[in-house]
């Protein structure tokens, strides 16, 4: 058996690769995403409350469509917690609000193993155990990993980190960002306030070029389908559209609103 850097097939395929964050918590939600075609799916563990047994479930679902699990942790200080999501069968880690190159050596080591990092080897589900016959060297360009840049202190070292070797993405959590820059922001549309921000936007610039210069994977968080193409057409390749629960909730509310509308007429 040979391990699959899904993502990296799809940006070589197609320029991008398109995905959506689950906080569900549901093995389901990713087979019907898979089922639709999307290329990866971002397990919430950061704002969810998704624990290591329903990961593997969810990591199955996702295999059984040929799409790609990954996992944002809780804090980029959380190393352990990375790689024991590697371990269990995660394809690749996002580690949030990622300020400093220090921090962002310490995911690579505990992401990757020799001579990029420290990771420690394991016989576990990540590896099929022993199924993946070259495992060790194949894993540190099979296995993504994700910074997230969603802060000024991340934004003004983006540089140093972008050139830090084992970093592969850089994703923009425009949330965040445009939180401590004093911008608007509504949860269900935060990308859209980035549009008309000079802040934000310069932001977002720079941490694109910085990608661009280093050879690291620009991607971003999107709230629509028109910001989602518009940021792909800007040159962002690891794009997330949507979240799981955040759809549910707003096309439930439009589909109800809906039938009561044609009660009423």
């Amino acid at each position: 058996m040979k391990m699959r850097n899904v993502v990296k097939e799809k940006i070589a395929a197609n320029g991008y690769a398109l995905g959506s964050f689950v906080a569900s918590s549901s093995a389901m939600n990713c087979e019907i995403l898979g089922l639709n075609g999307l290329d990866f799916v971002m397990i919430d563990c950061e704002h969810a409350e998704t624990n290591t047994e329903s990961i593997v479930h969810m990591c199955r679902a996702c295999e059984m469509y040929g799409m790609a699990p990954l996992v944002r942790v809780y804090d980029p200080d959380d190393n352990p917690m990375m790689s024991r999501m590697l371990d269990v069968g995660a394809h690749g880690i996002m580690a949030p609000l990622v300020g400093t190159p220090e921090q962002a050596k310490k995911i690579v080591q505990y992401t990757k193993y020799v001579p990029l990092g420290k990771r420690g080897a394991n016989g576990g589900r990540g590896p099929r155990w022993g199924a993946y016959e070259n495992y060790i060297k194949e894993c540190n360009d099979s296995t993504l990993t994700i910074a997230q840049c969603e802060s000024m202190e991340g934004v003004n070292n983006i540089e140093a980190i972008t050139a830090i070797p084992g970093i592969d993405v850089i994703f923009i959590g425009t949330g965040d960002l445009t939180l401590e820059m004093g911008a608007a922001f509504k949860a269900d549309s935060a990308a859209n306030h980035t549009v008309n921000d000079p802040q934000v936007v310069g932001a977002i610039d720079r941490i694109l070029a910085a990608c661009h210069k280093n050879h690291v994977i620009p991607g971003i968080v999107t709230a629509s389908p028109e910001d989602a193409a518009r940021r792909i057409k800007q040159g962002f390749q690891f794009v997330t559209c949507m979240n799981d629960l955040g759809f549910f909730r707003s096309h439930t509310k439009k589909h109800i609103e809906t039938v009561r509308e044609l009660i009423s007429k």
